[in-house]
């Protein structure tokens, strides 16, 4: 089966857009709005690998669901892939005869079936996901995947640029306003980039979210 045009050159990069026009009266930012920009990390006890399977919403949301500020170092691969069939079963994909899903069914699949979260909100553009990671925790993103975006420099970074090549999903669970970056926690083992991390710039961040990115954090964690 077909699903949005979207290149995938690599089976792992199977994140699909979904929006629902509702989402925006859920802002993560709400009561935050006038807060300063700060510098934070929310730790990840967790370093899971999805392999060559497209499920990286699974684990994008198991490592949220894994990381401060409610740790549990009990996460799997085997709970990350149960989020995945969950949220294909789900989505607004009929069928499974294909890759992948979004963060919103993900999303759908640890606060419905799993109940690890009651509710979930998003973040617009760059300042939102800076002030919600300052305060109030790791998000998980939805974006636009660039084959420089495969492997990190020699100083950490991925770039959003060269040939586009499909959709990830991953955690953001850091942000540094003096080096106007934040960092990402991956799904493809610790040996891939800085022990499974990379940095991403603002730069990047404020685009890959403006082409149709996803931002999306739990309002409680269970």
């Amino acid at each position: 089966m077909s699903t949005p045009d979207q290149p995938r050159v690599d089976p792992r990069l199977d994140r699909l857009p979904e929006f629902d026009d509702r989402s925006r009266q859920f802002r993560a930012v709400e009561g935050i709005e006038d807060k300063p920009f700060r510098s934070y990390t929310w730790s990840v006890p967790v370093a899971l690998d999805q392999g060559r399977e497209g499920a990286c919403v699974g684990f994008a949301w198991a490592h949220e669901i894994a990381a401060r500020p409610s740790p549990d170092a009990n996460i799997t691969a085997d709970y990350a892939l149960a989020i995945y069939r969950w949220a294909q079963q789900n989505d607004q994909w009929p069928g499974e005869d294909y890759s992948g899903t979004s963060v919103l069914a993900g999303a759908k699949a640890v606060s419905e079936w799993l109940d690890r979260i009651r509710g979930y909100r998003w973040a617009f553009g760059l300042e939102d996901a800076r002030r919600t990671l300052g305060y109030r925790g790791p998000l998980v993103l939805g974006l636009n995947w660039y084959s420089d975006m495969r492997q990190t420099d020699a100083d950490g970074f991925i770039h959003a640029s060269g040939e586009l090549i499909g959709g990830h999903a991953i955690l953001a669970y850091s942000v540094s306003e003096r080096g106007k970056y934040v960092r990402l926690w991956n799904s493809w083992s610790r040996g891939w980039g800085q022990g499974s991390s990379c940095k991403l710039s603002f730069d990047d961040l404020a685009r890959l979210l403006s082409e149709q990115g996803e931002a999306c954090i739990p309002v409680v964690r269970r």
